[in-house]
């Protein structure tokens, strides 16, 4: 009779460790961040919902930015073509938008007042990030563009020369519309595991649009590790629970929406 062979079993912990190794293998970036957060993220209509959305995107647009910048500066040959770093100077220098109720988060570039205020917030910070620049290395008639007293001038210049600087606005746009649709829509129709699914692809390949010059999708993970760092952030705000405070013969009762309640104390 033959011998018969018993295959080892393995448990779920060793088959999740496999998985995850054959993602690190293929180049498959891993996440630990706990996402069941957005399960409780505010909706539409609610006190939280603005500004709760507008706190997450500022910080993105923040992190954003300090990613470009990062790159701007460690890549000087781009120096070298003006017409392309131009508009990447610009939008690091743009301040993030803060939100305008109630449901915008981004600068709209089918908006003339929105974009203008983003130029304007540009045109306040270039000169500062232009003498920041080393330039020593360049060409003389390189580094004449980027003197600081030019500020004004390459504002103007990617104003009238806007595409690439829409691109990386509208991105900006995308990004915020895939987490209202991910926390509002997708959470409560789908399931977690399946939006989240759904909310990575788009984040990756929106980044991935951000430039021509660089590919942003490998920050996907530490940007939406952002996102739900501040949705905790503002849940745990949320949770914390005043204590009323009283004023003679009346108890002060605090409401979300900074209104006080006065209430007359038990005779």
């Amino acid at each position: 009779m033959g011998v018969l062979i018993e295959m080892p079993v393995r448990n779920q912990t060793d088959i999740e460790a496999t998985v995850e190794n054959h993602k690190a293998a293929a180049g498959v970036e891993t996440s630990t961040t706990d996402f069941s957060v957005w399960t409780n993220a505010p909706k539409e209509r609610t006190v939280a919902y603005f500004p709760t959305y507008s706190a997450i995107s500022k910080t993105m647009q923040t992190a954003m930015r300090g990613w470009v910048r990062e790159w701007f500066f460690a890549n000087p040959e781009v120096l070298l073509r003006p017409h392309t770093a131009y508009p990447i100077l610009v939008f690091q220098c743009t301040h993030p938008f803060a939100g305008k109720p109630t449901n915008i988060f981004t600068y709209d570039i089918q908006q003339t007042e929105a974009l203008n205020r983003a130029f304007a917030s540009a045109a306040s910070k270039l000169g500062r990030e232009l003498k920041a620049l080393n330039t020593q290395d360049c060409p003389w008639l390189t580094r004449e563009h980027y003197f600081a007293y030019r500020s004004k001038e390459v504002v103007k210049y990617v104003m009238k020369n806007r595409k690439a600087i829409y691109k990386m606005l509208n991105v900006e746009t995308m990004l915020m519309d895939s987490i209202l649709k991910f926390a509002v829509i997708d959470i409560p129709k789908l399931g977690l595991e399946e939006a989240l699914v759904l909310l990575r692809r788009a984040f990756n390949t929106q980044l991935h649009r951000f430039s021509e010059q660089f590919d942003l999708s490998t920050r996907t993970e530490e940007l939406l590790r952002i996102a739900t760092d501040v949705l905790k952030a503002k849940i745990s705000e949320e949770k914390v629970v005043e204590m009323p405070q009283r004023k003679g013969n009346v108890v002060q009762m605090p409401r979300r929406n900074d209104a006080v309640v006065e209430m007359p104390l038990a005779a």
